[in-house]
């Protein structure tokens, strides 16, 4: 990743955004709309709301050595595009900026760029400039800002009581890898959006045990069926190795980028899942419990035995250790 022999540092800035430039290639429209000019300029579609999110990816915080640079790139792009995925939205366009240090090996930088444009190519996103600067040597940080578009956007908050609580796919495990390997749910998301059946809407990037409660309104808790929660084969792995629970991995590890959400309780449970399983027949959807008034026992409640769940945090950015 770090090499002094072929860094950017022998190159000079121009050369690299000239470089940068043709390896997003088709990813990067002319100026006004793209590179070019001090800003980028465009307008959201007729009848649509305009969405924006923003993600860092650091080297030594996201990734290390044991992650290629194609891998971390595409990773860049997916995880900003589940923002918009959660929102119900579609990607339109981006601003890619990148701070590194002078040892950094051109050539890794060559395939993070290339990562991070075949991701966008894939859902249809343009990359329309952005910045570079320098930091100390061993460095690398990369930031993606995405615009997006949506005609009616969905949010978090905007469950009731009696509200079913679905996920998508199978949670936990995100230490063997999968979360570099992940799809953004942008598809369902719009789905979703155009459905009107769905409440609330988020991307589940903390764990279940933080994001569930941050997905309700203060009012409401949950009383949640474990045998449904969707336990990731890669989690079970990780328990048996650690010995520890494997539903304590789905609940906590985070970085699942699954799609969380609510459905109107005035809907049947059943027929919702059919209509989904018609869309998306490959795609697992797990209704896993119901939005409740806030017990008093707590804010997330075991369905079976109706005690506090005891996981009841996920990750922290800057959390004690």
């Amino acid at each position: 990743m770090f090499d002094s022999f072929d860094s950017v540092g022998a190159r000079g800035e121009l050369d690299l955004i000239g470089s940068i430039r043709a390896w997003l290639g088709s990813r990067n429209p002319p100026s006004p709309e793209g590179i070019g000019d001090d800003c980028a300029v465009f307008l959201p579609p007729p009848g649509t709301q305009a969405l924006l999110t923003t993600d860092a990816l650091s080297y030594g915080q996201h990734f290390d050595r044991s992650v290629s640079a194609r891998e971390a790139g595409i990773k860049l792009v997916n995880r900003n595009l589940s923002d918009i995925a959660a929102m119900g939205g579609t990607p339109d366009r981006a601003i890619l900026c990148l701070l590194f240090g002078p040892d950094l090996a051109y050539a890794w930088l060559r395939d993070f760029v290339l990562g991070a444009g075949a991701a966008a190519e894939k859902e249809g996103l343009r990359i329309v400039g952005g910045d570079i600067s320098r930091l100390e040597k061993g460095c690398f940080t990369s930031m993606l800002t995405v615009f997006g578009h949506s005609g009616r956007p969905l949010f978090r908050g905007g469950a009731a009581a009696g509200d079913h609580i679905f996920v998508t796919g199978d949670l936990g495990g995100s230490i063997e890898g999968k979360h570099f390997r992940f799809r953004p749910r942008l598809r369902e998301g719009r789905w979703l959006a155009e459905d009107g059946r769905c409440t609330s809407l988020m991307d589940l990037t903390d764990g279940l045990a933080k994001d569930l409660p941050n997905l309700l309104p203060e009012s409401l808790g949950a009383r949640i069926d474990l045998d449904r929660v969707p336990v990731d084969p890669a989690a079970q792995r990780v328990a048996a190795r650690q010995g520890g629970d494997a539903m304590e991995h789905a609940f906590c590890d985070g970085e699942d980028y699954e799609l969380l959400f609510t459905v109107s309780g005035d809907t049947e449970a059943s027929a919702f899942a059919a209509a989904w399983h018609q869309a998306f027949p490959d795609l697992r959807l797990s209704r896993i419990g119901q939005a409740v008034a806030v017990p008093r026992e707590g804010r997330v409640l075991d369905h079976a035995t109706g005690r506090p769940l005891p996981w009841t945090r996920g990750f922290e950015h800057f959390r004690a250790e």
